[in-house]
């Protein structure tokens, strides 16, 4: 989902009025500074302690509507209900992989919009797990353990993304083409319609 979509999409409650669109990709040591308090966050991980984790580092964010789910097979009935913007799911999982998950988000089967955002974390970061990830439709991988930065970038890249949304025979996901621009450059390239 690109930014400017983000702004509109309310998803069935609040939408995202604070995030600003921009053109390009981040790809930099200085990150944007964001206000993602405007932000809903659905969380899977079968470890408690990554759920725990995570939900304070967003908390530390200023996100207040963080969803966490543990069950990754009842996630898809939970995601229905929250309608969130972006969704942080692990990949390896007891009941249902990770992919699985991303792919039925997709396909239009977890009940909210298949260009939602989707972040995919893990500790398996390799770059064959990175092509699949890519490939089954998720529009950034997180490397873990998960710390405030790593996150925060994640959430940064997935809000600034303005990739076309690809729907072709075999791939429904964000363009998998990268180009990488530097923060400063995107904060240069904004509007200022793109903060109202």
């Amino acid at each position: 989902m690109r930014a400017q979509d983000m702004n509109n999409h309310d998803g069935g409650a609040g939408g995202w009025r604070s995030v600003p669109s921009a053109r390009g990709k981040v790809y930099s040591r200085r990150l944007p500074t964001l206000d993602l308090s405007a932000l809903r966050i659905f969380v899977v991980d079968d470890n408690e302690f990554t759920l725990t984790l995570v939900k304070r580092l967003l908390t530390a964010m200023r996100i207040s509507d963080i969803s966490i789910c543990s069950d990754p097979v009842r996630a898809l009935v939970e995601i229905a209900r929250v309608k969130p913007h972006i969704v942080l799911t692990d990949l390896e999982m007891p009941g249902k992989h990770g992919l699985d998950l991303v792919n039925e988000i997709r396909t239009g089967k977890a009940g909210i919009r298949e260009d939602a955002a989707i972040l995919v974390a893990s500790a398996y970061a390799d770059r064959e797990q990175v092509m699949q990830t890519s490939n089954a439709g998720a529009n950034w991988m997180l490397a873990k353990p998960l710390s405030f930065r790593r996150l925060y970038e994640g959430l940064v890249r997935v809000t600034l993304d303005d990739r076309p949304f690809i729907r072709a025979d075999g791939y429904i996901g964000p363009c998998r083409r990268v180009h990488m621009t530097p923060p400063e450059q995107l904060v240069a390239k904004r509007r200022k319609s793109d903060f109202v």
